[in-house]
Formats: C-alpha cells, structure tokens, sequence
C-alpha cells in the first residue's frame, strides 16, 4: 500500500510540476489547492454520514450528543455538507459565480498568478480523476471482503469486547502475582 501511495504520489507530482512548466510558484499554487480539495471532497462523504447512522444505526452508542437529537444531526450534516461542496468546488474551479447575482468581474483573476483557466483547471481535475480511478479499483478489489463481512449486532460486539477486556485483565493480574510475572 505504500509503494501504491509513493507512485501514485510521485505522478501527481510529476502531471502538476510539468503543468506548471516548471515555475515553483505555479507549482506550489496547484498542489496546494489540490491538496486543499482534496481533503475537502474527503468530507463531502463524511458529514452526511452522521445524519445517516442516526437512522440506520440508532443503537449504537455515541460518545458525543448533538443537539436537538436526529433533527439537529440531520441540519448539522446538511450544513457541513453544503459548505464542504462550496469550498471544493471554489478550489477547483477558482472565480465560480463571479459576473452572477448581479455581480462582476472576470473569474479568471480569481486564478493563481501566471495560470490560464484551464492549465489550472488541468492541474486540479487530471489529478482527481486518476484518485478516483484509484479509489473504484480499490473498492472493486475489496468486494470479496465486504461480502464476507458478517453482521453482528452492536450490544453483541460491545458485550464480546468487554468480555475479552476482562479476560485480558484477568490474565495481567494473574501474571503479576505468579513468581514468573515478577522480574
């Protein structure tokens, strides 16, 4: 998996340092907002995720309340979601929305210094295309897993977990009193 990690890393490395015809600058621009973004779309499937195990998974405990109960997750995800997408769209397409809703303005001044719209455009979307690729090869190659996956319900889970903490315990306890356990 690292090897994977290093490669894919090096051309994403490669693709933006070419597309910025080899000006640090241009180059910092676009794998900073690709960085950025791409850590932004991560979250786009996060946040929704806490209304949707409210209701897919109320039993299982929490270690944290928010307010107003399933109503007030379900507003909080939309929330966080909506800002999530905004901002990733914003970084990847830098000046969205600029000359609408009775603004103006060209939208590419809105792009990093020394960048046409779509060599910037470029360094964003080549990049996370070949990470969603990667990412649906991945998912596809963990089918087998996830079909092995057995379902088991979570007081079970918890009541496994609590007794193995305890077996465990019990094995620690039991280590230091023997002579053995002494050193």
């Amino acid at each position: 998996m690292n090897i994977m990690t290093g490669i894919l890393s090096t051309l994403v490395m490669v693709l933006a340092f070419s597309l910025a015809g080899g000006n640090a600058d241009k180059y910092f621009a676009a794998v900073l907002g690709l960085t950025i973004s791409t850590t932004m779309i991560s979250y786009i499937g996060i946040f929704p995720a806490l209304a949707r195990l409210r209701f897919k998974r109320p039993d299982v405990p929490r270690p944290y309340r928010v307010p107003w109960g399933n109503t007030g997750a379900v507003v909080a995800s939309a929330l966080t979601t909506f800002w999530v997408v905004l901002a990733s769209v914003s970084l990847i397409w830098p000046g969205i929305g600029v000359g609408s809703f009775g603004t103006s303005g060209n939208p590419d001044d809105s792009l990093p210094a020394g960048f046409t719209r779509s060599q910037f455009e470029l360094s964003q979307i080549a990049p996370l295309m070949i990470l969603l690729v990667v990412g649906v090869l991945f998912y596809v190659a963990g089918t087998r897993t996830r079909r092995r996956e057995v379902a088991i319900p979570v007081s079970v889970e918890l009541a496994l977990d609590a007794a193995a903490i305890e077996k465990h315990s019990e094995m620690i306890e039991g280590d230091a009193e023997s002579p053995e356990g002494r050193e």
